[in-house]
């Protein structure tokens, strides 16, 4: 098998649509660029098992990449938003000196940084159930409802993964502990 013309052949097949599905997605043609380049990024790693499959399966395979793809930067975007949004409703502080104000708000971009970052790397199953109940506000029993888990699992997940925010934050607190 030629990889490069078995690559291109797939690539010129599936571009246009590809495209226009982020585009319309996102609405933004250049974040939609960037999404279809991650797209077909997965399709050059996993070209050998792409060949093997019938061309409607290749088009379901590489559109299922393009769903998931679009809901995680869809999540990404809305984590970076209630997170910025919950910085900027942090209560005021006492008067302080413009550089202790400015130093202050520096830390607290860089936690906000920090904690966005532990998020964006937890396994997918703790970062979209922290992402359900954070910002969709919703209990438990309601997110073992959506996702078709036991409510047990629901609150470990969601244990497993305010434990790795917390220790992420900590770390950058007390950089000296290990």
């Amino acid at each position: 098998m030629d990889r490069e013309a078995e690559f291109r052949r797939l690539y010129e097949a599936h571009r246009g649509a590809v495209h226009a599905y982020f585009t319309g997605r996102t609405g933004d043609p250049q974040s939609a660029a960037d999404l279809m380049q991650d797209v077909f990024l997965r399709v050059w790693q996993h070209l050998e098992k792409l060949t093997d499959m019938p061309e409607d399966r290749q088009r379901a395979w590489i559109f299922t990449v393009a769903r998931n793809l679009s809901v995680d930067a869809h999540r990404h975007q809305h984590t970076r938003a209630g997170a910025e949004q919950a910085v900027a409703h942090e209560p005021a502080l006492a008067p302080q000196s413009a550089s202790t104000a400015a130093s202050t708000a520096v830390i607290a971009a860089e936690r906000v940084a920090v904690a966005g970052e532990a998020i964006r790397r937890l396994p997918e199953s703790q970062r979209i159930t922290l992402t359900m109940a954070a910002a969709g506000g919703m209990t438990s029993a309601e997110l073992a409802a959506t996702l078709g888990v036991p409510a047990g699992t629901v609150r470990y997940r969601l244990s497993l993964a305010r434990r790795a925010v917390a220790e992420a934050l900590d770390r950058y607190d007390d950089p000296t502990e290990k």
